[in-house]
């Protein structure tokens, strides 16, 4: 029953990956590419949209930013607006020839903003309970 069980399992977990891989592995079209990684970059906009100078050669570079840089990138609106634009932008059914390999840039984009979405509202947390523990008690 155990034999039955795991070649059941794996023939599932195949049929399951093996679709998803092909569909993945379409390049996407040359313009949808180019807007994408002309985006990405723009190195200008991302070393100063926080007003934070930061030596940025790309948007994916931000994520190496130390901890409070990285929250001023996320909190300012100059930022998270084009960030916003890209993730809703990006196709998710193909990939991007960026930097020698194709990629899933709309997973690292996406990764990127849920990253930000996460540290702003820890930030936010703590000010409310600072507001609340030194100004309301």
């Amino acid at each position: 029953m155990n034999v039955f069980s795991f070649v059941l399992t794996a023939a599932v977990l195949l049929l399951v990956i093996i679709p998803t891989a092909v569909f993945a592995a379409a390049e996407c079209s040359p313009a949808a590419s180019n807007h994408v990684k002309a985006t990405i970059d723009n190195k200008t906009l991302f070393s100063s949209c926080a007003s934070v100078r930061r030596d940025v050669n790309s948007l994916l570079d931000v994520l190496k930013f130390p901890a409070r840089d990285f929250l001023l990138f996320c909190r300012s609106p100059s930022c998270a607006k084009p960030v916003k634009s890209l993730v809703n932008s990006i196709p998710t059914d193909c990939l991007i020839a960026y930097h020698g390999s194709a990629r899933n840039l709309s997973a690292e984009v996406s990764r990127l903003s849920h990253e930000c979405a996460k540290v702003v509202k820890a930030a936010d947390k703590t000010d409310e309970d600072y507001v609340y523990r030194y100004f309301l008690d």
